[in-house]
């Protein structure tokens, strides 16, 4: 049965609804299916449950008595030591130096046995014993499978411990006993995509007939080559020294620290390579560019130089898995021009050449909440839906991607679940950040947490997370928690889904809830959460805005098909932090600047009914009068720069047929 497709188009410059009625197909494929089905089960009622589970992160505690971690010693001389800059290894009268890579046995640290040092510090004590400390290197084999297994090929290991005050220390260094090391080897650190540079048995003193020979023998003396950092941020547990991960980062090795240039490549080509170029300061409106080389590597392809957006100009945003719309929210109210959103995997755009700036995934997360307990007849779909989110990286070729999940995904159960996911990233050069997220932190007026991962193209810097937005005390010049009082305070009587009548009454009242609280968790059944005087249920209308949508947001389909779709949803307000993120980094790697209009040019946009606050303002309307419709926008007002007439013009909300 083929899949039928729904689109709402507004004329020349549109906004894709992708709706398919039907399962296009029951194939079990990675890289085809993508549907999303299942959607159940709640999604979210995490908090305090399955406490015996244990999360991925603490596979990467380590215990570093062995290394010194106190503010100060971070790669630096200890008292009693003093430096060297080389010194002769008395077993096999080989010199060392700062700088050289020696291979290494019986060294680990943490979960990783340590295969190559890079030396940073050659020290000496009193009674004359030498002290080696270094950089750890593994082969990408040893990352158990966030890495394609490549011969010779390896990854930097950086541990940076994160104080209260967020400041970063230096990577610790690792301490290798002079026993320990076995030669010195030759070390390629390089940008370029695999397998440029890799080892190809140039070196003809390697070369044996036996083939399982021939490979350890490469193992042992070929050239090796670093093109990964993988990166672990962690704060010290106060009652011992052991460690607690709170973020981690498997990125490509930037340009500038590859330190010989013959094995550094421009930004610049590895975009063109993998995507065809890109188009400083946003792809909308599209324009018609010169003829691209895809081959070529050392050519831009580049649309527009450094320097101001054009009048209108966005990022575009491909909305996969995008249920109620929550994300096309939050991108469309922080500046994203949401190009397409799709529920489930299109098939007929098979032969369109696609590009957009940033993809966002939210695959299915039932089978990995920590509330899934049972077996259901979906599990296996929505772990494929996963898995299929390959395939729309390889055609759409983002330049960033974020990807939305239940922390659950991080538990010792699914830990492989998440480490082949990083993988098929990785496989496909994008260098991943990924961390649990409290929502509150960024306007969510839940305590909810959230796997968020955050990944860049070839040829593009990896973004770090936003900072927090919204803390307990509202100190530090941060905003306090946004309260249920505050979520469902502007609701008016008469607004759409919000029906006093219909709802459903308490007699006698549950216990009252703290409305200058966070509210609990909001999930597809929705019975968690309550009105605070404890007199009745939440309208649909007060659970949308609790989950982070404006009052205006339009939802289709049936009370329960909606109450699914708001507890299925990314908070739109958290997303709105993120993406006004994503558009500020973007914005700064192509060197550009926002719109500035200029003075008295009479250019301005009138929002109505702006939520949550006046930062809708920031949206860019076209100098054309054909400007897209964007959600939310029910009448703009429009100045031409140029004098013209006033034109207003009403347009019709865009919404997602779920049901």
């Amino acid at each position: 049965m083929s899949s039928r497709m729904m689109i709402d188009s507004y004329g020349d410059e549109e906004v894709q609804y992708l709706t398919s009625r039907d399962v296009a197909s029951k194939d079990r494929s990675r890289a085809s299916s993508s549907a999303t089905l299942g959607r159940t089960t709640d999604d979210d009622n995490e908090e305090g449950e399955v406490e015996e589970l244990v999360e991925l992160f603490e596979r990467e505690i380590i215990d570093l008595t062995e290394q010194e971690i106190e503010a100060g010693t971070h790669g630096s001389i200890r008292p009693g030591e003093f430096s060297l800059e080389r010194f002769r290894e008395p077993r096999s009268g080989a010199q060392l130096s700062r700088g050289d890579l020696i291979q290494v046995k019986h060294v680990e640290l943490g979960t990783y046995t340590i295969d190559f040092v890079q030396i940073k510090i050659i020290a000496s004590d009193r009674q004359g014993d030498f002290k080696i400390r270094g950089i750890p290197f593994v082969r990408t084999r040893k990352l158990l499978g966030k890495l394609p297994k490549k011969c010779n090929e390896l990854c930097m290991i950086l541990h940076i411990q994160r104080r209260d005050d967020g400041q970063e220390l230096p990577a610790v260094l690792i301490d290798v006993p002079t026993t320990s090391i076995v030669r010195r080897r030759e070390l390629v650190m390089t940008n370029a995509i695999y397998p440029e540079h890799c080892y190809n048995g140039e070196n003809t003193d390697l070369r044996v007939q036996n083939e399982q020979a021939q490979q350890r023998l490469v193992e042992d003396y070929g050239k090796l080559v670093c093109r990964w950092k993988f990166t672990i941020y962690f704060t010290l547990q106060r009652q011992s020294r052991a460690t607690r991960p709170e973020e981690e980062v498997l990125e490509r090795v930037q340009a500038d620290e590859v330190p010989v240039s013959r094995y550094r490549a421009s930004d610049e080509g590895l975009c063109n390579q993998w995507r065809g170029g890109r188009i400083k300061g946003g792809s909308w409106p599209y324009r018609e560019s010169s003829i691209i080389d895809l081959e070529s590597k050392s050519r831009s392809s580049t649309a527009r130089s450094a320097g101001s957006r054009r009048i209108g100009q966005k990022y575009t945003l491909f909305d996969s898995f995008c249920g109620a719309g929550g994300v096309s929210r939050g991108a469309q109210s922080s500046g994203f021009k949401v190009q397409q959103s799709i529920d489930e995997f299109i098939r007929d755009t098979k032969d369109r050449r696609m590009r957009v700036d940033v993809l966002h995934l939210s695959p299915p997360c039932q089978y990995f909440s920590p509330a899934h307990t049972h077996q259901s007849v979906h599990d296996d779909t929505n772990i494929f839906a996963l898995f299929g989110c390959l395939s729309l990286i390889f055609k759409l070729r983002p330049r960033l991607i974020t990807l939305e999940q239940t922390f659950g995904i991080t538990h010792e159960r699914h830990h492989h679940y998440l480490r082949a996911l990083i993988g098929d990233y990785t496989q496909l050069g994008y260098s991943v950040r990924w961390k649990v997220v409290r929502l509150c932190t960024w306007g969510s007026a839940q305590d909810r947490k959230r796997l968020i991962i955050l990944a860049a193209a070839p040829g593009e810097k990896l973004p770090p997370f936003p900072k927090p937005t919204h803390s307990e005390s509202g100190a530090g010049g941060l905003q306090p928690w946004t309260t249920v009082e505050k979520a469902i305070g502007s609701i008016r009587i008469g607004d759409d889904l919000h029906n006093l009548d219909t709802v459903k009454y308490h007699r006698p009242p549950r216990a009252p809830l703290d409305p200058s609280r966070l509210a609990g968790t909001i999930t597809t059944g929705g019975n968690e959460v309550y009105y605070p005087d404890g007199s009745r249920d939440l309208t649909i209308r007060e659970y949308a805005c609790i989950q982070g949508f404006p009052r205006y947001h339009k939802f289709i389909g049936t009370k329960t098909c909606i109450r699914r779709q708001i507890g299925n949803a990314f908070p739109p307000n958290t997303v709105q932090v993120l993406y006004r993120h994503l558009e500020d980094w973007l914005l700064q790697q192509d060197g550009m600047t926002r719109y500035q209009p200029l003075p008295d040019s009479g250019l301005n946009v009138d929002l109505f009914d702006s939520y949550p606050s006046d930062d809708f303002t920031r949206l860019q309307t076209s100098s054309m009068a054909q400007s897209a419709p964007e959600m939310g926008e029910d009448i703009v007002e429009l100045a031409y720069p140029w004098g013209r007439f006033r034109s207003s013009r009403h347009r019709r909300s865009a919404v997602v047929d779920l049901t």
